[in-house]
């Protein structure tokens, strides 16, 4: 148990720019200046800003986001990326009121009675094609029903049909205005974007690293499948010859390339024919390649590879569960980003139609219960609760040697352990201390986790200190 010192804290000075006479701010605090409008590392910029993903320059040509659709088809990226997706979708969600107020609550339970009659985990997985891509949009159909205006349907888009402007508003490409778009009405569009930096609004997605590991990994396979090819059907090699005419050549090479598939074959006399065998050493092979980047798309895509792949030593509970945790921390940051997106539109615009001036709830998705891990807290924190008591039993007690209330008040606050008690409960322990001596324990043994000797010559001397 250690006493606390005093704190002597420098009193704060009002900032040199400050102008008490001034309740605004200058102007150039109150605005942006390092703006989209100035930003050098805009590709292109026109009405409409250009993706600044480099991997989409450099390798989209005239397919643009749609190399990245290329990612997911590989069963391994894929199935990672359904995985983390899965990981939060797959958990129950909650509205949260946004204040106390009657009409705050109302808002939060219209908001949950309309996404229960959604199919919101789809519309959750649909905008969570942000984590691959940047940003992901989609399009809300309202409908009065009663008294009430209400989302009926939110249906995802291809993100190649839209771009921003310099305000970062959504813009909708059409065949009459391919470059800068379309204006969109407000309330309509839900924007989820992931990795935004400086000034882009199309965020920077997981595509933009994942495209070569699955590029890699697919021209390893391509060389993989000829080798295979050679293995299990050899080179036939046929020697004719000297001064065999080039058509009697070519028929001979077309009889064997038919020793494929054919059980016998007939050669001209004078023509040996062998096999040539694909043979290679060494400890390096494709599937080892291809492993490799299997590992390299775990970690990008969800920060381990232990609960997709076991090596040839294997794996523990205990580095699972700690792989597994980092999956839930990976669906926690997920989850809080669509939270605040959610909130500022869906939840904001269902408010706004409905029930103007209410706080804007949040909708949550909740990370499940580790029952093993809540019990050990509980445990953790009844024994710490348990030693706070003896010490505080302890101190009381060594309080209870001073006749005065207030120096038996100030010894007892002075110790780190007191500092969560209320003034009340300090006050009850102080008159009632002298009970503390003569109490008896549930062992009926006086509990002493001090050295009393050394305590009573320091309550001695602070004590005299004191006066």
């Amino acid at each position: 148990m250690s006493r606390k010192k005093p704190k002597h804290r420098q009193q704060a000075h009002p900032a040199a720019f400050a102008d008490a006479g001034r309740k605004n701010l200058p102007v150039e605090q109150r605005s942006l200046i390092a703006s989209v409008a100035n930003d050098i590392t805009i590709p292109f910029f026109s009405g409409a800003l250009q993706n600044a993903d480099d991997t989409l320059i450099q390798q989209g040509g005239g397919k643009g986001l749609a190399i990245y659709d290329e990612i997911e088809r590989d069963t391994h990226a894929g199935a990672m990326l359904d995985k983390r997706r899965n990981a939060l979708v797959s958990r129950d969600w909650e509205v949260e009121p946004g204040g106390d107020r009657p009409i705050d609550k109302e808002a939060a339970d219209l908001v949950a009675e309309i996404i229960d009659a959604l199919p919101f985990d789809q519309i959750c997985r649909d905008l969570l094609n942000a984590t691959l891509k940047g940003f992901a949009v989609s399009e809300i159909v309202w409908a009065r029903i009663g008294s009430q205006i209400r989302p009926v349907k939110i249906k995802a888009h291809d993100q190649r049909r839209f771009v921003f402007d310099r305000d970062w508003r959504l813009r909708l490409l059409t065949w009459t205005n391919l470059t800068e778009g379309e204006q969109l009405p407000e309330r309509k569009f839900i924007v989820h974007r992931v990795g935004v930096r400086g000034n882009n609004p199309y965020g920077l997605g997981l595509g933009s690293s994942l495209f070569w590991p699955v590029l890699f990994k697919r021209e390893g396979i391509t060389f993989w499948l000829h080798f295979l090819e050679k293995f299990a059907g050899p080179t036939v090699v046929g020697k004719t010859p000297y001064g065999m005419l080039s058509d009697e050549q070519q028929r001979l090479l077309n009889t064997l390339m038919d020793i494929r598939t054919s059980s016998a074959v007939t050669v001209p006399i004078g023509t040996d024919v062998e096999f040539l065998e694909a043979s290679r050493g060494g400890t390096v092979s494709y599937q080892d390649f291809c492993a490799y980047w299997d590992a390299q798309i775990s970690i990008r895509v969800t920060g381990e590879t232990l609960t997709t792949q076991v090596g040839a030593n294997g794996g523990n509970r205990a580095l699972g569960e700690v792989h597994q945790n980092q999956l839930d921390v990976l669906a926690d940051s997920d989850g809080d980003a669509q939270t605040d997106t959610l909130r500022d539109t869906l939840c904001q615009w269902i408010v706004d139609y409905n029930l103007p001036g209410a706080a804007v709830p949040a909708i949550r998705r909740v990370r499940p219960k580790n029952e093993k891990a809540a019990a050990e807290t509980r445990k953790a924190k009844a024994e710490a609760a348990k030693a706070a008591d003896e010490a505080i039993t302890a101190i009381v007690k060594q309080a209870a040697k001073f006749e005065d209330d207030q120096v038996a008040r100030e010894y007892i606050v002075s110790f780190d352990v007191t500092d969560g008690l209320s003034d009340k409960t300090i006050d009850a322990l102080v008159a009632a201390r002298a009970g503390f001596v003569s109490a008896p324990t549930n062992e009926g043994v006086q509990p002493d986790p001090f050295d009393s000797n050394a305590v009573a010559a320091f309550s001695a001397a602070w004590l005299k200190k004191k006066h």
